[in-house]
């Protein structure tokens, strides 16, 4: 019978919804620390680092990596290992900046972003934007 309540279905599905992005943030903050483990951490300590980076950053942080891998400026593991350098050396990141984006993609491909390249960029700053308002 509660199941036919609007309200009912309503709290579940957001429910639902908030336990889903939980997760999202888990399984990225999951791979930060898996890689930092890689790279020669203490299981802990890469954790902790992995879960404090995670904290100050913005909960829509899962969906702009998503954004960017999805435009194809970089891959998911590109952009983990980025973003775990971060982690290690506590660095602020905005990945809704532009010129946070031209830095990323420099750095992983060790050179200037290609006209094209910086087009997508300018459109994943502005999509990566709206994620964060």
């Amino acid at each position: 019978m509660l199941a036919f309540n609007p309200a009912v279905a309503q709290t579940l599905n957001q429910r639902t919804l908030s336990l889903l992005e939980a997760q999202e943030q888990r399984t990225l903050g999951s791979d930060i620390a898996d890689l930092l483990v890689q790279r020669g951490l203490e299981d802990e300590a890469a954790h902790r680092l992995s879960r404090k980076f995670m904290e100050n950053h913005s909960a829509s942080l899962d969906k702009m990596v998503q954004t960017i891998v999805g435009n194809g400026v970089a891959s998911h593991s590109e952009v983990v290992a980025y973003l775990g350098e971060a982690a290690l050396f506590r660095k602020e990141m905005n990945l809704s900046r532009y010129d946070t984006l031209v830095h990323m993609v420099s750095h992983i491909r060790n050179e200037k972003p290609s006209s094209a390249c910086l087009t997508k960029l300018q459109s994943v700053a502005l999509q990566n934007g709206a994620l964060k308002a």
